[in-house]
């Protein structure tokens, strides 16, 4: 059996601060029995200011109130609580109350356990802090980020995902539903499939697609797939990430049209123009007022002006076809 003595020499040299309070009649008051040395140490008083007296005769007139809710708290439910305290120097604690009962099973007193955790909720409120800073830039961002699954249930959406949720599907995203449920067969399958691909190649997938509002706007998207993977290396998770890029897409096709338009008037001048071009020069060989009769003359003339008109014509497409369709859009 092991002796008292070997109890109280264990809570004597504890540096977490050890007292007991004795419940007194009808469980609403108490008095400390007893405080160890780390208690005393913690809270900067002596033996003599603590033991003996009720929570209200050694406790400053602040606090006294939420203390003994503690300690009623306790004694009502019959087992531990915990919680955490905060002190004016800046320091916390973290207390718990433990009830100790008679052979009749009525609480007589109440063993507290302070233990400090100054540093510990520093580092806390620090990471809090860090993943509030965290949380605004990713809000701030324009681009649309959706956490989900490896299944594709949701598990975080930005605030531009849930504005882009509402504008397409007239509500949010909602967490723990699942993100292909929101989509069309079509879109479902191409996504099951970029998440195979992430799954096995463990690379990054890239997705560029339009996407047209109810409203009728159209927005270009470029969707790329991260992969969250856990110790062992299987896929936990996927991170979309969906950039916009209706402007450089309109760029990119505004580009393309204009080199559409640069073949096509290439084609018309290798080809096309050279035909009237080569039959006004015929023509004009042709022409002889000393040996062709005025009719003649005046049927050739009448060849040349319909290749010039011709001529006329092909020039007509080729100064069409460098008004682009923007320049068009504009006047």
């Amino acid at each position: 059996m092991i002796q008292p003595s070997l109890f109280q020499s264990l809570i004597e040299l504890t540096t977490e601060a050890v007292f007991i309070v004795r419940v007194q009649a009808g469980g609403k008051e108490f008095v400390m029995e007893y405080v160890n040395p780390a208690y005393l140490r913690k809270f900067g008083v002596t033996e003599d200011s603590v033991v003996g007296k009720e929570f209200k005769d050694m406790l400053h007139v602040n606090i006294v109130n939420a203390i003994r809710i503690r300690f009623i708290e306790c004694v009502e439910k019959g087992h531990s609580i915990s919680f955490e305290e905060d002190f004016e120097d800046q320091s916390a604690s973290l207390s718990e109350l433990f009830p100790i009962k008679d052979d009749d099973g009525r609480i007589t007193h109440v063993v507290g356990i302070s233990k400090d955790i100054s540093e510990l909720k520093n580092k806390r409120d620090q990471i809090a802090a860090s993943e509030r800073t965290l949380q605004s830039i990713i809000n701030s961002s324009d681009n649309v980020l959706i956490y989900m699954s490896k299944d594709s249930n949701i598990k975080y959406a930005n605030r531009k995902a849930q504005q882009h949720a509402i504008k397409m599907f007239g509500r949010p995203f909602m967490i723990g539903d699942k993100l292909t449920d929101y989509y069309s067969d079509e879109e479902k399958t191409l996504g099951v499939e970029h998440g195979r691909i992430l799954a096995e190649q463990k690379a990054t997938v890239t997705h560029e697609h339009m996407v047209e509002y109810p409203d009728g706007e159209r927005v270009w998207f470029l969707r790329r797939y991260y992969g969250v993977f856990d110790d062992s290396g299987d896929l936990s998770g996927i991170v979309i990430a969906s950039i916009n890029i209706t402007n450089r897409k309109e760029q990119e096709m505004q580009i393309q049209k204009h080199l559409d338009a640069l073949k096509e008037i290439a084609k018309i001048q290798s080809h096309e123009i050279r035909r009237p071009v080569a039959n006004i020069i015929g023509l004009t060989d042709l022409m002889d007022f000393k040996q062709k009769t005025v009719a003649e003359n005046e049927q050739i003339l009448q060849y040349l002006r319909t290749s010039a008109l011709e001529l006329d014509q092909i020039i007509s497409r080729i100064v069409d076809k460098t008004q682009f369709d923007g320049e068009k859009e504009t006047e």
